[in-house]
């Protein structure tokens, strides 16, 4: 009975450790992309390129490295293209501000375009303003238009 407890206890142990090695092993896979499949995370790849880089990703496991120390030997490797998401540092920090400031721009913008329509409204200038000049104008090129129908009439 003893002895019956005590495999059971180590079936138990042996399941937690494959269970946390399993779950390590998909931490480092979802952050690298199959150098053989580009674009394609190595946790969804079955090809034989992502079956090295997962046999790889075992052996290093197994000797005890962590993540980080893993994925850098993959990026001494293959380059930073590699990675799933790229570093925050030096030029790829344009990738995750641009958005941001191209938003607070548009903003902006949206904003004094909004204020000086407002602006405009306001205080009485824009279309009124011009209506006599609009409608001289009109006046004057319909009767341009009635003399050039009646040159043509007259013809």
């Amino acid at each position: 009975m003893n002895i019956f407890r005590i495999f059971i206890f180590s079936l138990l142990l042996s399941g937690v450790a494959i269970t946390a090695y399993a779950l390590n092993r998909s931490e480092v896979e979802k952050n690298l992309i199959c150098y053989a499949c580009p674009g394609e995370a190595l946790n969804i790849d079955r090809c034989s390129g992502g079956n090295q880089m997962r046999a790889e990703i075992d052996r290093r496991l197994a000797l005890g490295e962590d993540k980080q120390t893993i994925l850098n030997f993959f990026v001494q490797q293959f380059g930073e293209d590699i990675l799933t998401v790229p570093p925050q540092r030096g030029f790829n920090l344009v990738a995750y501000a641009a958005p941001f400031v191209a938003l607070l721009i548009g903003l902006v913008i949206a904003g004094m375009l909004i204020w000086k329509w407002g602006a405009a409204g306001r205080s009485g200038t824009g279309a009124g303003e011009h209506d006599a000049e609009s409608e001289a104008l009109y006046r004057k090129i319909e009767d341009q238009v009635e003399d050039e129908l009646k040159k043509l009439e007259d013809d």
